[in-house]
């Protein structure tokens, strides 16, 4: 039942501690001390802050408590603060209806409207002093002066709560001092211990009708968790310990027997956060595992979550949809198809990162329409620097400008079931910060209208590292905390096998001679790789690029043969612009190892090409003829210089021949009827001069 407006605390006093302490209780551990704490604030009442590493569900406590005490949700405002927290977003945005007289802000869009009895402020210290100062100056009086008119604070409690320890804030910053002055009540929330015992007790929470087969499952799973904490670098968050449930238990699902195997704990490494895990995590994983090699649980239909509203088509259809999708046109892609499997079963977001090129997108998208999505039906948005919060929420809905801001939210993707969004990082703390916000109540408000996100799955996609991100940025680290699942996309290796496979997978109909075109390409490739420095790696796409290049060369130039020109065609290709070194001396050392067809048929070609040349040095000769004895001098001396060169050429054809050394009986005759030929060639040209 809601709260009324004259009554407050929304219960009777007695009934706070109990009533908080029961609703914590039903999903957290370790909670006691916060239940305590937050029954304070409403007891008094007054503000609370409550701050700690991330993932331990600070917020989650908060939004329960409330629950638990029959706080309307309408009566609650929360608030994500950051680095790209301004004073207009703080008190709602300009009002634009007053815009042409005096500058007044939208405080019906803010904490500061009459309805919100508990404000709850995220992140509270990642923004700048221009917010803070403003904020301590309300809490303190209660009242915000809007242009001329004074705006009574109604809100009753404010909860902030912060990933950061405030002490090290507030030492020399004067803002977050003042600020946290009107905090009365401050705890830190963190687990006292991290041990099997304590991740058992928060599975049994999260999973209370678990077969016997599924609570052997969490014993197995706290044993592996707390075998990888670290003190000092590394604890498993709660938040990462149950998404680790939820991945080993869905492995089980794609499985027709039901069963968990010693396998189904490796794929707690695409949980969020894992990516920071330095240590050998695979080994450190079996370790904590019984040693029997046909270790087996057995789950049951009740320990799956079939609750959620799932994606459109069958959950017992997406393992299958998504590894035929993949593994059909991409190679390396059993960790992508695990990861993507484990997204769309569930549904939860999740962040493929890694170095462009290697089609994180196009496998995206391509698994998005097997599983019955069409292009109209993917909202596909690209982020950047010029990402702003306007782009994000649709645009300015024009019609009502005038009256006040409110944004045309059928064009963001806030309708869209499935999500894309590209480039994901590249996008500034305005953008990022009410994304956040919106990823983590599924709620967005539109002025005075909530308007709900409907999306199940988004899938973030970027080239950068998240993990150097998060440490620059706060916006950009809670953001990363709302995509559960995180995977690098990266080849394990750049060899001459993995672009032969993947061309294959590209042309799958190749005949012979184009086979032998990507074994080339592939050899030269690969050795451009060994050959650039800093880790270079030439990426699918730029190689298959290349290869389409290099193969309509040879058409484009009307040749049936395959030269060096046509692989040199590579350097056009965007990325490998910033090659320094000698791609053709590089390209030729590599086609001595493993393309020297290609030499030959060069040999052949430049052999033509110096034949046609000498033919056009001897017209140059004979046009001299009837010239006077002067004009009949220059036209000679052109010509001996021309033949001078083609000698030169004759000479450089030879030298190549001679370092192509060749074991297959068939190049070797190939080799030897080029050798003929260069040699009768350089006999014509000789007695010609």
């Amino acid at each position: 039942m809601a709260a009324k407006e004259s009554s407050w605390p929304p219960v009777p006093r007695p009934e706070l501690l109990p009533r908080v302490t029961s609703a914590l209780r039903e999903r957290f551990v370790f909670c006691d001390e916060i239940a305590d704490v937050i029954s304070a604030a409403f007891y008094e009442p007054c503000n609370l802050l409550l701050w700690g590493p991330g993932g331990h569900g600070k917020s989650d406590m908060v939004m329960a408590a409330l629950r638990g005490l029959d706080v309307d949700e309408s009566e609650v405002f929360v608030q994500s603060f950051g680095e790209g927290m301004s004073e207009d977003r703080l008190w709602g945005g300009p009002d634009m209806a007053s815009l042409d007289t005096c500058l007044k802000y939208d405080t019906k869009r803010s904490f500061l409207a009459p309805q919100y009895k508990v404000v709850v402020f995220e992140e509270l210290f990642d923004a700048p002093a221009q917010a803070l100062l403003p904020l301590k100056d309300v809490l303190t009086r209660r009242v915000f002066m809007n242009g001329p008119d004074a705006v009574k604070m109604n809100a009753k409690v404010v909860i902030a709560c912060t990933n950061k320890d405030p002490r090290d804030f507030a030492e020399g910053n004067d803002a977050v001092q003042a600020l946290m002055e009107r905090f009365l009540l401050q705890k830190e929330v963190r687990w006292p211990a991290y041990e099997k015992k304590h991740y058992r007790e928060l599975f049994a929470k999260v999973c209370k009708n678990s077969s016997m087969g599924g609570k052997e499952m969490q014993t197995q799973l706290s044993a592996v968790i707390a075998g990888l904490n670290e003190t000092k670098s590394f604890v498993m968050s709660p938040r990462m310990a149950i998404q680790s449930l939820k991945v080993v238990t869905n492995t089980a699902r794609i499985r027709p027997d039901k069963k968990i195997t010693a396998d189904s704990f490796q794929s707690i490494r695409f949980v969020q956060g894992m990516q920071s895990y330095t240590a050998d995590l695979e080994r450190k994983i079996e370790k904590q595992l019984p040693k029997e090699s046909d270790f087996q649980i057995q789950l049951e239909d009740r320990d799956f979550d079939d609750h959620s509203n799932g994606l459109r088509t069958a959950r017992k259809e997406i393992p299958r949809l998504v590894a035929t999708t993949l593994n059909k046109r991409f190679i390396h892609c059993r960790e992508i198809v695990q990861v993507l499997t484990h997204a769309c079963l569930q549904p939860c977001n999740v962040l493929l990162w890694g170095p462009g090129g290697h089609g994180k997108s196009d496998m995206v998208m391509k698994v998005l329409k097997a599983l019955g999505y069409d292009d109209q039906e993917i909202f596909l948005q690209s982020f950047g620097e010029g990402m702003s919060e306007d782009r994000l929420w649709g645009g300015p809905n024009i019609a009502k400008l005038d009256e006040y801001l409110e944004y045309d939210t059928d064009r963001s993707f806030l309708p869209y079931e499935v999500v894309v969004l590209e480039e994901i990082l590249d996008a500034s703390s305005q953008a990022l910060l009410p994304l956040k916000d919106v990823l983590t109540r599924r709620v967005f408000m539109n002025a005075d209208q909530a308007v709900p996100m409907q999306s199940k799955l988004i899938i973030a996609c970027t080239n950068k590292d998240p993990r150097q991100f998060a440490k620059d940025s706060d916006a950009v680290k809670a953001l990363l905390e709302r995509f559960p699942l995180q995977l690098e996309v990266r080849w394990p290796s750049y060899e001459q096998r993995d672009y032969e496979a993947l061309f294959e997978k590209a042309n799958p109909d190749a005949k012979e001679d184009r086979r032998k075109l990507h074994r080339i390409y592939a050899h030269v490739i690969a050795n451009l790789n060994d050959d650039r420095e800093n880790g270079f790696q030439v990426s699918p796409r730029i190689a298959l690029g290349g290869l389409r290049l290099a193969a309509n060369s040879v058409g484009r130039h009307g040749r049936k043969k395959l030269i060096v020109e046509d692989i040199l065609t590579i350097r056009n290709v965007q990325g490998m612009e910033s090659y320094k070194k000698d791609v053709e001396a590089l390209i030729r050392s590599a086609l001595l190892e493993g393309g020297v067809e290609v030499l030959l048929s060069d040999i052949d070609e430049r052999a033509e090409q110096l034949k046609g040349r000498m033919e056009e040095i001897n017209a140059i000769f004979e046009s001299g003829q009837d010239l006077d004895q002067e004009a009949r001098g220059d036209v000679n001396d052109e010509a001996i210089n021309a033949m001078l060169d083609l000698m030169s050429g004759m000479d450089k054809l030879k030298r190549e021949l001679m370092y192509i050394q060749i074991s297959d009986p068939k190049l070797l005759a190939w080799k030897e009827i080029v050798e003929k030929r260069v040699d009768e060639l350089s006999a014509e040209i000789e007695a010609g001069s």
